[in-house]
């Protein structure tokens, strides 16, 4: 049987400059496998210029503290099925739990204002 791929979306707000985030969201109970993470903004400048995060599923480190929101960020050019960072093997969904801890930093490129972070995983469902 072939695997079958959803995209589920996970969104926070970003509301006040320089403060962390912490977010916690549990995924959907038919996810079985997380291939792919990719994030996106209503901002994309203020996340590309200002973001960074740690990533962590089902208490597994995915990605370590400060790590560049911009990696996770893909361009027009790229073709919809290649945007995703790829997980490998894939990481198994365990509790379902994914943890954020977003940090918005100061940069003369983009000054701040509220901004919308956008997260998208590539799911394989049960």
């Amino acid at each position: 049987m072939e695997k079958r791929l959803v995209d589920k979306i996970y969104t926070f707000l970003v509301d006040a400059e320089g403060q962390p985030v912490s977010k916690k969201f549990d995924l959907d109970k038919n996810v079985k496998v997380v291939h792919g993470i990719m994030m996106s903004s209503d901002r994309p400048n203020l996340l590309f210029y200002r973001g960074s995060q740690r990533i962590e599923l089902s208490g597994e480190e995915l990605f370590p503290e400060d790590f560049e929101s911009k990696m996770f960020m893909s361009g027009m050019a790229v073709a919809p099925d290649n945007k995703y960072k790829s997980l490998g093997n894939g990481v198994v969904s365990g509790n379902g739990e994914l943890k954020i801890q977003y940090k918005d930093t100061a940069n003369p490129n983009a000054p701040f204002a509220a901004y919308k972070v956008i997260i998208s995983l590539l799911c394989e469902m049960k």
